[in-house]
């Protein structure tokens, strides 16, 4: 199992891939709401000035949270769906879907971290959660697609490790400490160095992109050749 896993470039080239646009979509989930914060609210309390309706910290909670678990819903469903499509017409069709969403995201992302609207802010941030989200399913049925039946345990977990430890530990600990360092540097304010440190993620889209172009050109030979891969690694197969 581990030879066919570890031995499969176009498998180790989606999980990382993805592993980045986690990296992106991870950390956009936990600095949404201090951004918000920092950037909206907090200079209304501090100013003494009334806040709207929208603009309360337990708004920012409901329409980033509720909006997040909707756009999750939506882009998973939605890419899963269009990468089988896809996969129908062309055996790397799901990689075109893994494309958008690291490519598509990318100036709704900027704008995002530069609007001075928190009424657009909301709306960037779900549209950029649907369009990210997207990226997962055709990523985690591609895997499983590289591998053999009885392996699809091990493959999905070797997948959500490579998500965990560069979307999760990475992405958020690197945009604080993008943030921490322009905000000394450059005596910004919390909002100022904030926006930087989100936007310094976008460094990774490049070679995001280049490990999902040699898996679409690797994916088609590595399922076909599956089987015989297998039996050299010792599978035992009728």
């Amino acid at each position: 199992t581990y030879r066919l896993i570890w031995g499969t470039p176009a498998f180790l080239q989606v999980a990382l891939g993805y592993g980045l646009i986690a990296f992106i979509a991870y950390s956009a989930s936990f600095w949404g709401a201090p951004y918000a914060i920092r950037t909206w609210v907090q200079p209304l309390i501090d100013a003494g000035q009334p806040l709207p309706w929208y603009g309360t910290k337990a708004a920012v909670g409901f329409f980033l949270g509720g909006g997040g678990a909707l756009s999750g819903f939506v882009g998973v469903i939605a890419g899963g769906r269009i990468s089988d499509w896809l996969r129908r017409k062309r055996p790397n069709g799901r990689i075109l879907v893994i494309m958008v969403g690291l490519l598509v995201p990318v100036p709704f992302f900027i704008l995002t971290y530069t609007t001075d609207s928190l009424p657009l802010y909301y709306g960037l941030h779900f549209v950029t959660g649907i369009l990210a989200s997207a990226a997962l399913a055709p990523a985690a049925a591609t895997t499983q697609d590289l591998v053999l039946p009885r392996m699809r345990g091990t493959a999905t977990a070797t997948f959500f490790l490579a998500n965990a430890m560069i979307g999760l530990g990475l992405g958020p600990s690197l945009a604080g400490i993008v943030s921490s360092m322009s905000e000394k540097a450059y005596a910004l304010t919390p909002s100022q160095s904030l926006s930087i440190g989100m936007l310094s993620l976008l460094i990774v889209v490049p070679i995001s992109l280049g490990l999902l172009l040699f898996a679409y050109r690797g994916v088609a030979r590595a399922e076909a050749t599956l089987i015989e891969r297998a039996r050299a690694a010792g599978e035992v197969i009728a």
